[in-house]
């Protein structure tokens, strides 16, 4: 599919040479930060007027694009933030035919930051034009997020200890994080819902089923001292980055409830949108998919 990038003027092996770095500089010169990705993407591509596909869009309306980092230079505090978000610092790298500005990444991907928020349009600049000229769907760029059911009774303080604990093992085996500690969080049912308990309680040395019935008492004594009954309150338990944890695992939180007003117990995996890219990606897709295992197990 790469015609619409050669009938734009590329090849392989192109260099824009200094039009590419005197495009950079300009937008250095406005707050924009280059690294090694964004400058190879730009020296390769920089210049080129990038048409739809005559054949139309395969998925979505075909759009094209131009590459030069000074089109989107007005956006760089909206792709800083972005930035921050991602945990991967951006490039201003152009602007598509609908007034979106286009941005490399430094993992040398390339994203628009369109209507709804920001979309991966290609893991490669080559791919995400090329994608883009053709009508091919981009993916919306959200915090990862995973909503796996329960089995079990709706009030069970000890099943949501259990489960909890199921996920501190998936957690570091998968590489995620070791965790130290559960945190419960009571909140009363009735009126307009108090917060009973909100504290940590922290695992004990040894095997982790061996936490399971020792907590759950911990965990309902403290309840009881606060004048509410866990089956009377809605039960969080959030298994959570111990402190030290750096980078897109430390945006990382496995939750599960039981006894809320609507729906059953449920565990859910959440995360940053740093988290959307590189090995911690990859982390949470294997810990996903370990819940999702557990979860749809008779044992669970």
């Amino acid at each position: 599919m790469t015609g619409v990038l050669t009938d734009a003027g590329w090849r392989p092996g192109r260099d824009a040479g200094d039009a590419a770095m005197l495009a950079v500089l300009v937008t250095v010169t406005v707050g924009a930060e280059l690294f090694p990705a964004a400058e190879r993407a730009l020296r390769e591509f920089h210049g080129l007027t990038v048409r739809p596909a005559p054949t139309g869009g395969r998925e979505v309306a075909a759009i094209g694009s131009v590459v030069d980092p000074r089109e989107a230079r007005h956006d760089i505090a909206s792709l800083n933030r972005l930035a921050g978000s991602l945990g991967a610092r951006l490039f201003p790298f152009g602007r598509t035919d609908t007034d979106a500005p286009l941005a490399v990444d430094e993992h040398g991907r390339l994203l628009m930051l369109g209507p709804g928020g920001p979309w991966l349009l290609g893991e490669t600049v080559s791919d995400g034009l090329t994608l883009l000229a053709h009508g091919i769907a981009p993916v919306r760029l959200r915090p990862p997020r995973r909503h796996h059911p329960l089995p079990g009774g709706a009030h069970d303080l000890g099943a949501a200890v259990r489960a909890a604990l199921v996920a501190v093992y998936v957690l570091h085996s998968t590489g995620v994080f070791g965790a130290r500690a559960l945190h419960l969080r009571a909140t009363t049912l009735r009126g307009i819902g108090v917060v009973a308990v909100d504290e940590e309680f922290p695992l004990r040395p040894g095997a982790l089923e061996d936490n399971a019935g020792p907590l759950a008492e911990a965990m309902t004594a403290r309840v009881e001292a606060a004048g509410a009954r866990p089956g009377s309150c809605e039960l969080t338990l959030t298994v959570s980055a111990p402190p030290g944890t750096e980078g897109p695992a430390s945006t990382v939180t496995c939750a599960v409830t039981v006894g809320g007003e609507t729906g059953g117990p449920a565990l859910i995996l959440a995360a940053g949108l740093s988290a959307t890219v590189g090995a911690t990606a990859k982390a949470l897709d294997a810990c996903a998919a370990a819940l999702a295992d557990w979860a749809a197990s008779p044992a669970a």
